[in-house]
């Protein structure tokens, strides 16, 4: 790896880590990253959907919003780029998305959701009959009884997006070293030591990404946060002549489909530890969940399951500089929203280490406020 010191070294190969990685070699700063994985992207990143859904995530108008739409927004131009500097298509897909119910209970919910969404400039419709519905999704079952259509939501594919980033990074100088498990961070003089194993690296900043792993990280740089991992299993399916235009995101899960033609169903949100395993029950729930919104998947070909952890933060994400040392920036808790968050997560740990100080788009993220100090 050299002996010179890295201006930038980003702990962690998730897709927010290979972001950041990026965008922060683009500016011509020296970079490495390390992934305890052998590959890139291999937890919470290869377990998602690859949904761009501002509008199904956030539950109240407010920062969370603000920054899931600002991202949002940045997504068609950022797959555009790494088209071009990876030459891997992230399979953006602007199919637009159902937000439907089969419970009675739940119609004022989604009556709610929607004016305070109109009242912050997203486009969404009236909310429409299972009739109105199928207009613009055929297929969607009796059970569903009113739901909400975005158009503007996306979708991409979340693997296509973890092999670009790191293509794109490299290509930009970052220096990828996989199966490098981080033991520790301190200081030493003006710079940080970072343990590798046996091995010593320095920086002058470090980026801790590292998603539902990094607890021994953390505590030994002295921080109270603990990213709790959520496991959510995912099932895979094949359907013959079903094509589904749009993501249906109901009250127990979603389907959507890729444009090879693969359904994917998910998610599951288990509190196990880290245990990233599949598991006859989930399988069977997002089964049920699909059949209930699509039931023409019934005879589809089961292609698969996988699962992965998630980091939940109580606080939500977590992004900036360290008090007791602006030199360590974390960029955490993302939960289920990482592939959604990626590019404006990047965009303002670049500002960040740019200007020296928070962008006044961190303050409601920053471990300032979360950690005091």
């Amino acid at each position: 790896m050299g002996e010179a010191p890295f201006d930038c070294l980003v702990i962690g190969g998730g897709v927010i880590g290979l972001a950041v990685a990026r965008e922060v070699a683009r500016t011509g700063r020296s970079v490495a990253l390390l992934e305890r994985r052998s590959e890139p992207g291999a937890e919470a990143t290869a377990a998602a959907a690859g949904m761009l859904a501002a509008a199904a995530e956030a539950h109240s108008p407010g920062p969370f919003f603000d920054l899931a739409r600002r991202s949002a927004d940045l997504w068609p131009r950022w797959a555009e780029r790494l088209l071009a500097e990876s030459g891997v298509d992230v399979e953006y897909e602007g199919s637009g998305l159902l937000r439907v119910t089969t419970s009675a209970e739940v119609v004022g919910d989604l009556e709610i959701r929607r004016a305070w969404q109109l009242a912050q400039g997203l486009e969404v419709s009236g909310l429409l009959s299972l009739e109105e519905l199928r207009r613009e999704v055929p297929q969607l079952g009796p059970e569903v009884v009113a739901g909400l259509h975005y158009p503007g939501v996306a979708h991409v594919h979340s693997h296509r997006v973890a092999e670009a980033l790191a293509l794109a990074g490299t290509r930009a100088g970052v220096r990828l070293r996989l199966s490098a498990e981080v033991t520790g961070v301190r200081a030493r003089g003006d710079l940080l030591e970072v343990s590798v194993g046996a091995e010593r690296l320095l920086a002058r900043r470090v980026v801790v990404a590292t998603g539902s792993w990094g607890e021994q990280i953390l505590r030994g740089l002295g921080v109270n946060l603990r990213p709790e991992p959520v496991r959510g299993q995912m099932l895979a399916l094949r359907p013959r002549g079903l094509p589904l235009p749009e993501i249906v995101f109901g009250d127990l899960g979603y389907v959507l489909q890729k444009r090879s033609g693969l359904v994917l169903a998910g998610a599951t949100e288990e509190r196990v530890g880290h245990l990233a395993e599949t598991t006859l029950d989930g399988v069977a729930r997002l089964a049920a969940m699909a059949r209930t919104l699509i039931p023409e998947l019934g005879p589809a070909e089961f292609s698969g399951a996988w699962a992965g952890l998630r980091p939940f933060l109580e606080s939500g994400p977590v992004i900036g500089p360290l008090p007791q040392d602006e030199r360590v920036i974390l960029a955490l808790g993302h939960f289920r929203n990482g592939i959604l968050l990626a590019p404006v997560t990047a965009q303002l740990v670049r500002e960040s280490l740019e200007e020296g100080r928070e962008p006044a788009g961190l303050m409601a993220f920053s471990p300032r406020r979360i950690l005091g100090g």
